[in-house]
C-alpha cells in the first residue's frame, strides 16, 4: 500500500499542498502548531471518513472558506486508484476514481493507514470507551464488513433505548432486544478472532520494547467466542438487566459496555502500570496491528507517526525504530526534533519543512 500523490486544499492552516511522497520515509518537522499533524490527518481522513482528533466537519476547513479538498493517488493490492474527500459544513462527499461514493463502504478499504499518537497513551487510565474503540478500529483495519455490524449494532441499540425510556412493553422490545443480541454477538465474536491472532504478535513487541523481564497480555472476558455462545450469554445479560434498564431508560449490557484488560505480568496496566509501560504496550499493540495486517492483506500498511520523539525514551524509541527500518511500508512522521531521527539513520528518508501551513521539501545530503 502506497501513497503516489496527496493533495490538500484549504484544510486547516493549509491553502494548497501536492506532495509526491516516498514509499518508504517521509518526515514532516518544524516548530509547534505549524500544520505537520494537518498531514498526517488528512491521510487518515482518506483512510477512515473521520478525524483522530474527533474534529467537527468546519473545524478542518481553512478559515474564510466553505469547503476543503483532500485527494490521493493510491496503490492497494497492485490497482492504483484516486481517492478523494470533500469536506463541507453539513457532510463529506467521498470520490473513488471519479465516481461518487454511494456508501461508507464503497470509499474504504483502499487506504488502511495506522496511527500512533502521543495522546494514546491516555487510553489506557482512561473510559473503557477509549479501549473499546482502540480494539474496533484494528478489528475494522483488518475486516471491513466490521464497520457494517458496528453500525447496524448502534442503530438497533438507539432504538431499543428509545422503546425503554418510553417504557414500551416487553412484546415491542423483543424485537429489537433479538437484533442486538444477533449483532452483539458477532461483534464480541469478531474482536475474540482478532485478538486470538494479535496476542501473540503483541507479546512478542512487548518484550523487544521493554527488554524482556515482562510480559504483556490483553483480556476480553465477554465469554465462550462460538457464536451460538455469546448470543445465548448476552441474553441472559439482557435479562438479568432488565428492571435496571427500565428504571434507567438504557440498554446495560452488551459489547458497547464492554472493557478490556491491558495487563503486564498479570498486573492491570491503567491501575498499576508506570507511564513507561504503558508507553510500551501502545507501541506493541500497533508494531502487532501493522504485522498482522501485513499477514491479512500481503502488504504493508501506510503508518502516520505524530510526534512521537516527544513521548519516547531512547530505548523505545530504538526499538520502534529499528521495527520500522525492518519494514518494506511507507511512513509518515511528525517531529519537531529532526536531529533524534537523523541520529537513528533516518538519512535516506524524504524531508519536508512546515511553517505556517505551508510545506516545502527539505533536501538534505
Amino acid at each position: 500500500m502506497n501513497i503516489h500523490r496527496l493533495t490538500l486544499c484549504d484544510f486547516r492552516n493549509i491553502e494548497k499542498v501536492e506532495i509526491s511522497p516516498d514509499s518508504g520515509f517521509n518526515i514532516f518537522w518544524g516548530v509547534n502548531a505549524q500544520g505537520k499533524t494537518n498531514l498526517l490527518e488528512a491521510v487518515y481522513l482518506l483512510g477512515n471518513l473521520k478525524s483522530f482528533r474527533g474534529a467537527r466537519n468546519e473545524e478542518m476547513i481553512r478559515h474564510g472558506r466553505e469547503l476543503s479538498r483532500l485527494k490521493g493517488e493510491v496503490d492497494c493490492q497492485g490497482v492504483r486508484r484516486r481517492i478523494e474527500l470533500q469536506i463541507e459544513c453539513h457532510g463529506k462527499t467521498g470520490r473513488v476514481d471519479g465516481k461518487e461514493s454511494r456508501s461508507t463502504g464503497s470509499f474504504l478499504g483502499h487506504l488502511r493507514p495506522i496511527l500512533f499518537s502521543p495522546e494514546e497513551v491516555n487510553l489506557i487510565k482512561g473510559s473503557p470507551a477509549g479501549r473499546r474503540d482502540l480494539l474496533d478500529r484494528a478489528v475494522f483495519q483488518a475486516d471491513a464488513a466490521f464497520l457494517g455490524r458496528a453500525q447496524e449494532y448502534r442503530r438497533l441499540l438507539r432504538q431499543r433505548n428509545c422503546l425503554l425510556r418510553e417504557n414500551r412493553s416487553r412484546v415491542e422490545i423483543h424485537p429489537w432486544s433479538e437484533g442486538l443480541i444477533r449483532t452483539g454477538a458477532r461483534i464480541r465474536h469478531d474482536r475474540f478472532i482478532y485478538l486470538d491472532r494479535l496476542l501473540p504478535l503483541l507479546r512478542e513487541a512487548y518484550r523487544n520494547i521493554a527488554g524482556g523481564g515482562e510480559e504483556a497480555d490483553l483480556q476480553y472476558s465477554a465469554g465462550n467466542p462460538s457464536v451460538e455462545k455469546l448470543e445465548e450469554a448476552l441474553r441472559r445479560e439482557l435479562e438479568r438487566s432488565e428492571d435496571r434498564e427500565r428504571k434507567m431508560g438504557q440498554t446495560l449490557a452488551g459489547p458497547h459496555r464492554d472493557d478490556h484488560r491491558f495487563m503486564v505480568n498479570g498486573r492491570l496496566l491503567r491501575l498499576y502500570g508506570s507511564q513507561g509501560q504503558q508507553r510500551s504496550f501502545i507501541l506493541a499493540f500497533k508494531a502487532a496491528q501493522i504485522m498482522d495486517l501485513e499477514n491479512r492483506t500481503g502488504e504493508p500498511p501506510v503508518l502516520l507517526l505524530d510526534d512521537m520523539t516527544s513521548e519516547l525514551d531512547r530505548q523505545r524509541q530504538g526499538f520502534f525504530f529499528r521495527f520500522l527500518q525492518a519494514r518494506q511500508g511507507q511512513v509518515f512522521i511528525t517531529t519537531t526534533d529532526i536531529r533524534s531521527l537523523i541520529d537513528e539513520g533516518f538519512r535516506q528518508a524524504r524531508f519536508y519543512r512546515v511553517s505556517g501551513g505551508v510545506v516545502e521539501e527539505d533536501c538534505r545530503e
